[in-house]
């Protein structure tokens, strides 16, 4: 696409729908970033976790789930572990 070409109605459909998309994903990191914090007690302590291998998300990082579309697993999981 040229700087000058103006943006077809479907490609700007396309954008929103990706921009939308990612929004989401965002939201569902930061909220099982949110539980994490608060069992373990740090930012830092809670980054750590969601970027190592977890055996009970099928050896995949909470991250890597919450990306797949699996927060709600991965929230359940978290909630396990305050007990």
């Amino acid at each position: 696409m040229a700087g000058d070409d103006p943006i077809t109605p479907d490609a700007f459909a396309a954008l929103q729908a990706r921009a939308k998309q990612q929004s989401r994903k965002a939201q569902a990191y930061y909220t099982v970033m949110h539980e994490v914090r608060g069992i373990l007690g740090s930012d830092d302590a809670a980054n750590v976790w969601m970027n190592e291998a977890q055996p009970a998300l099928g050896g995949r990082t909470a991250a890597e789930a919450v990306g797949e579309g699996r927060e709600d697993e991965v929230l359940a999981y978290v909630r396990t572990l305050k007990k």
